[in-house]
């Protein structure tokens, strides 16, 4: 079992232990298992709060040691996300939390990548979860939530990640970088994998890589700026792992909507202290773009984006598909109508 600990991890873990505490602990419990930050973790970490005898694991405590040593008997685990799993594998977890639980401790079941199972798994699994043995907790992760069925996630507490602060990462970084590197370059190589953490470490000394992942960010900007064809882009789409690639794409936008949502909101604080010195109360927004391409526009292409990353594990042709889609967005940007607007660089 991994033991690694994540700051990024801490809030969510500290909502599981309060509801512990003040005995709300709900039968099943979902996350959003993101690329890049660890979350595999996060599934053992709930695990140890709810067995170890002081609520707080503890890494000292008898369930604590079993849970290091990967042999808890109230454990189980399926990682639907590496291996193949299906309805026989959720009938067999099934059956075995209805079993008697030891050390008068819950019995639980950690699945990861619930998404990924067939719809046939996923009913499997709700029946056990619609009426849940005495005792017996779920842990769920899921990278996309709109594979589940609804009827599942009607039945589960949805857990929240805390937002990821910048200087928890690079404080981090600082801590776990194999070589001595300056804080400038932490932060830049930070800055360059959108502040996801084992992502940036991944990079820290990978000239290489930083090299390659500067040239995507840059003609995905050309992309977005009309410079670059969506024909052109697609030929860059890794063959192996497109989805990987989308989520970059996917990050790359919404970092850029917040980007021009905060300035949209500067420039729209400045007019309004502009009427107030002329005693002008006519009301307008200005709204911030980047190379003519508006917020609405952005949020158009992420979620392009998104359907794209939703049609990646089909078998549609995907590079067809991708061209489709990000050409009618690009002429789409350039004839959609502006509105008032301040230009930013």
């Amino acid at each position: 079992m991994m033991t690694d600990k994540y700051p990024w991890h801490d809030k969510l873990l500290q909502h599981v232990q309060e509801q512990q505490r003040e005995g709300h602990q709900p039968h099943a419990m979902l996350f959003r298992w993101r690329l890049d930050y660890g979350d595999s973790v996060l599934g053992w970490r709930i695990a140890e709060y709810l067995l170890c005898d002081k609520q707080c694991a503890c890494e000292q405590c008898k369930h604590c040691r079993l849970l290091a040593e990967n042999t808890h008997p109230n454990l189980l685990f399926l990682d639907v996300m590496n291996d193949k799993v299906g309805i026989e594998q959720v009938r067999d977890i099934e059956q075995k939390m209805w079993q008697t639980s030891l050390f008068n401790k819950p019995k639980i079941a950690y699945i990861q990548g619930v998404d990924l199972l067939s719809s046939a798994a996923q009913n499997a699994l709700l029946k056990t979860l619609e009426e849940p043995p005495q005792d017996a907790l779920f842990i769920l992760s899921v990278q996309n939530i709109s594979r589940v069925l609804p009827t599942i996630m009607s039945r589960v507490q949805r857990l929240h990640h805390g937002k990821v602060e910048c200087d928890t990462v690079l404080h981090w970084l600082q801590q776990h970088s194999h070589t001595p590197i300056d804080q400038a370059t932490i932060t830049s190589t930070a800055k360059l994998a959108d502040f996801a953490p084992l992502r940036a470490l991944t990079l820290l000394g990978d000239d290489d890589a930083i090299r390659q992942l500067q040239k995507e960010k840059a003609q995905f900007a050309d992309f977005i700026a009309g410079k670059l064809s969506a024909t052109v882009l697609v030929s860059t789409l890794e063959k192996e792992q497109p989805q990987v690639q989308l989520a970059r794409f996917c990050r790359y936008t919404e970092n850029m909507i917040a980007v021009l949502f905060t300035r949209s909101l500067d420039n729209d604080d400045e007019a309004t202290d502009a009427r107030r010195a002329h005693s002008h109360r006519e009301k307008s927004v200005r709204y911030a773009t980047w190379k003519g391409v508006s917020l609405r526009s952005l949020y158009h292409l992420h979620d392009a984006l998104i359907s794209l990353r939703q049609l990646a594990d089909s078998n549609v042709n995907l590079q067809l598909q991708f061209i489709t889609c990000l050409t009618d967005w690009q002429k789409e940007r350039l004839l959609r109508p502006q509105p008032l607007i301040a230009q930013t660089t």
